[in-house]
């Protein structure tokens, strides 16, 4: 029963997200929450930044705790290409006293609406095994960042084992069905060669590529004009 239910959410397209599958994204992210904080707090953001966009950010528990962790960012924009789970961040950002700062819009990231160089920080987690064209969308990610801004990309690289998952999702105090969750997770994701290909492909010579056991970062600082 549970493997049919994963296969019909892992070939489900993100615009199609409505309950009840978004209600059990929703849930995965609450259980996954123990790893948002510990994403949020070491990132290690610069101060100056003031705009912030968190694409495929689900229910804004990301995009919240962000707005936790780092007051100095007046605007957070936490944008999904369902809109379902743009309803559920708003609804989150209200609960948490943070609509003010906290944005939930409804944005494709294969076409995202916003300018040229709009963003002092572009992020993603747990996102990019969802894109269908993950160089273009890259590429746009690019676009709408300020030349000196933050780009930052975290998704999982491979299938670890169950393991592997468990000792590293102890470390920053999640639960056994936080590991589970985060374990079921990566039958989706991309391989560290394909993101390579990707990165590659797209051209943007500021990225770099870091993983450790069980996620990948793509991240970098624009160059200046």
């Amino acid at each position: 029963m549970l493997d049919k239910l994963l296969d019909r959410v892992y070939v489900i397209e993100p615009k199609e997200f409505h309950w009840p599958i978004s209600a059990l994204y929703s849930w995965g992210a609450f259980v996954m929450e123990p790893g948002y904080r510990y994403i949020a707090t070491k990132m290690a953001l610069p101060q100056s930044i003031n705009t912030l966009l968190d694409i495929g950010g689900g229910d804004g528990r990301f995009a919240v705790n962000l707005a936790k962790q780092y007051p100095n960012i007046s605007r957070i924009v936490s944008a999904d290409i369902s809109k379902d789970m743009a309803k559920r961040a708003q609804k989150r950002a209200i609960k948490h006293g943070m609509d003010s700062r906290v944005i939930s819009e409804v944005n494709d990231v294969h076409s995202l609406s916003y300018e040229e160089s709009y963003f002092d920080a572009v992020i993603s987690v747990a996102s990019m095994h969802h894109w269908r064209d993950p160089v273009k969308a890259i590429c746009e990610l690019d676009r709408v960042l300020k030349p000196g801004g933050t780009f930052a990309v975290v998704d999982g690289c491979g299938r670890p084992s169950f393991n592997t998952v468990r000792s590293v999702v102890s470390q920053f105090g999640g639960s056994i069905l936080t590991s589970i969750v985060y374990w079921m997770g990566t039958r989706d994701v991309l391989t560290h060669t394909e993101i390579v290909r990707i990165v590659n492909d797209s051209g943007i010579g500021y990225i770099t590529i870091s993983t450790d056991d069980v996620i990948v970062v793509i991240g970098g600082v624009k160059k200046s004009n």
